[in-house]
C-alpha cells in the first residue's frame, strides 16, 4: 500500500509539472501575441546594373514613368502627360544634420514609389532644372539606383518637353483634342497613375559612402596608399568636393565654409559633370583620368547636403567609375 501511495504521488507530481509547463508555454504565446512585431530592415547587397542605362536615350513611351523632381510650383505650371512629381528630400532623414541620408526605413520608401508607379523592374525617367536647380534629378535617379533600380535616366525637364505634343497622335486622333472654337491643340487626357506591387528594395551599397568609412579613409591615408573597409578589397581612394570653386576656396558660403578642414579633396563643380541637356558629360571623366583618378578607385564624392554630389556619382558610375560613391549626409554631417 505504502508503494502504491508513493507511485500516486510521484505521477501527481509529474501531472502537476507538465500541467505547470503548458500553462507558461500558453502564457509565453498569448504575450508574445501580444507584443509589437520587430520591424526587419535587412536588405540585399548588390552591385550597380544601371551604367548603360545612364548613357541611353531619353524616350518617354507609355511603359516609362516620367519622375519630375522640379518644385511642385514648377510642376503645377508646365508638366509632361503621365508624370508623377517627386520630391528627393521626402526620402531622406528628418534631423536637420542628417537631411542627405537616405531614410533608415527603406521599405517605407519602396512602398510611396510603388504608389507612385515605379517597381525595381520600372524603366525611369527622371527631369529636372538642369544647372539651374541643385542636381535634384540626379540625386532621385542616385536614390532610385541605390534602391534597386536599375533603368534609371535623367535630364533636363527643357530639353524633352517639346516633344509631348498633339503632333505626334494620328490624324483620326489629332480632332479629339482640338478645340473647335480657337483651333488650339489640347493635351490627351492623362491615364491615372497605377501602383506597382509593394517591393523590396536590393540595396546598391558601393553607392553610398558611410561616416565610417570617409573617416577611415582619412584616417589611414588612403589617397596614398591602399586601404580596405568592412573587408572590401584594399584601394587607392580619391575625394571630389563637388561644390562651386568660390565656396570650395573659401571665398564664398560664410564662416562653415572657410571651417572645413582639408580632407585632400580635388574640387570639380557639379556643373561640370554634365552637358546643356543635364546628360553625363565624357569629357570630365577623361579630364579625372588625366589627372590620376581612375575608374578601379573608390571615389568619394561630397558637397553640402548631398545633392549635386549625388547627381555627379551617377554622371561618373554612366562612365565606368564603379566604384564611385555618394557620402549622402555632407559637410552638414561631417563637420557636426
Amino acid at each position: 500500500m505504502r508503494g502504491q501511495s508513493l507511485k500516486s504521488k510521484t505521477n501527481f507530481e509529474t501531472d502537476a509539472r507538465s500541467a505547470m509547463f503548458l500553462l507558461f508555454a500558453f502564457l509565453v504565446f498569448v504575450t508574445g501575441c501580444q507584443t509589437k512585431p520587430t520591424v526587419i530592415r535587412e536588405t540585399v547587397s548588390r552591385s550597380f546594373e544601371g551604367s548603360r542605362a545612364l548613357l541611353g536615350p531619353i524616350e518617354l513611351s507609355d511603359d516609362v514613368v516620367i519622375a519630375d523632381a522640379r518644385p511642385p510650383f514648377d510642376y503645377s505650371m508646365a508638366r509632361i502627360p503621365r508624370s508623377v512629381s517627386i520630391n528627393w528630400a521626402d526620402y531622406t532623414e528628418t534631423a536637420p544634420n542628417q537631411r542627405g541620408w537616405p531614410q533608415k526605413d527603406i521599405f517605407a520608401a519602396a512602398r510611396r514609389l510603388a504608389r507612385l508607379g515605379i517597381g525595381p523592374k520600372s524603366k525611369v525617367v527622371v527631369l529636372g532644372l538642369g544647372d539651374e536647380g541643385q542636381g535634384e534629378e540626379g540625386r532621385v535617379a542616385w536614390m532610385l539606383a541605390y534602391m534597386g533600380v536599375s533603368d534609371v535616366r535623367f535630364g533636363r525637364f527643357g530639353s524633352v518637353k517639346a516633344r509631348i505634343t498633339t503632333e505626334a497622335l494620328p490624324d483620326n486622333a489629332k480632332s479629339a483634342f482640338t478645340d473647335d472654337d480657337s483651333k488650339r491643340s489640347l493635351q490627351p487626357p492623362e491615364a491615372p497613375t497605377e501602383a506597382k506591387p509593394i517591393w523590396k528594395p536590393e540595396v546598391v551599397s558601393s553607392l553610398i559612402v558611410t561616416k565610417e568609412e570617409i573617416l577611415g579613409a582619412m584616417k589611414n591615408v588612403a589617397t596614398s596608399k591602399p586601404w580596405s573597409y568592412n573587408g572590401a578589397p584594399a584601394r587607392i581612394y580619391r575625394i571630389i568636393d563637388v561644390r562651386p570653386e568660390a565656396e570650395y576656396l573659401g571665398k564664398k558660403g560664410g564662416l562653415r565654409s572657410k571651417a572645413i578642414p582639408n580632407i585632400e579633396a580635388l574640387n570639380v563643380p557639379w556643373k561640370e559633370f554634365f552637358n546643356f541637356d543635364f546628360r553625363p558629360l565624357e569629357e570630365t571623366a577623361q579630364r579625372l583620368l588625366s589627372v590620376g583618378v581612375e575608374s578601379k578607385h573608390r571615389v568619394i564624392l561630397i558637397d553640402n547636403d548631398g545633392i549635386a554630389s549625388c547627381a555627379s556619382t551617377m554622371a561618373l558610375r554612366a562612365f565606368g567609375y564603379a566604384q564611385a560613391g555618394c557620402f549622402a549626409g555632407g559637410y552638414n554631417d561631417l563637420m557636426k
